[in-house]
């Protein structure tokens, strides 16, 4: 990613962060925000770790204003470059900083065979290591 490109997503990386660590349970130290964009839209998660549990992720679904940055962020990569249309976004928050990391369509295509539900537990794992996940309260 060039400076100006860089520069000019800067405000919606920091919103994406400000919106997922309100959602999540203030006492996680490890955060993911992953989304998928495709045909049918937009999907965007929220997963972070439990403290008290520390081989537990929390789960939930990212509230409407947090899916609409992402969704913004999407469109304003594409608008700077028809090329920047990403198809996967991993927004990590952790040691007090943040990171992302986008996959683009043709990255996607290398691996015809695989979905949102195997590409999903894969960015999971790659943050948080083995564990299980506690889909129990997505709305929470």
């Amino acid at each position: 990613m060039d400076a100006e490109t860089a520069e000019t997503l800067e405000p919606y990386h920091q919103e994406i962060g400000r919106l997922a660590l309100e959602a999540a349970d203030e006492s996680a130290t490890k955060l993911l925000v992953y989304a998928e964009m495709d045909a049918d839209g937009l999907t965007a998660d929220l997963f972070f770790d439990d403290p008290e549990a520390p081989d537990d992720i929390r789960y939930r679904l990212c509230p409407p204003m947090l899916e609409s940055i992402i969704e913004a962020h999407w469109d304003a990569a594409r608008q700077l470059d028809p090329k920047g249309e990403w198809a996967t976004m991993s927004y990590v928050i952790e040691d007090g900083g943040f990171r992302v990391t986008l996959q683009y369509p043709e990255e996607i295509d290398e691996h015809e065979d695989e979905d949102i539900s195997d590409r999903r537990p894969a960015a999971v794992a790659a943050v948080f290591g083995p564990g299980l996940v506690d889909y129990s309260r997505p709305g929470a």
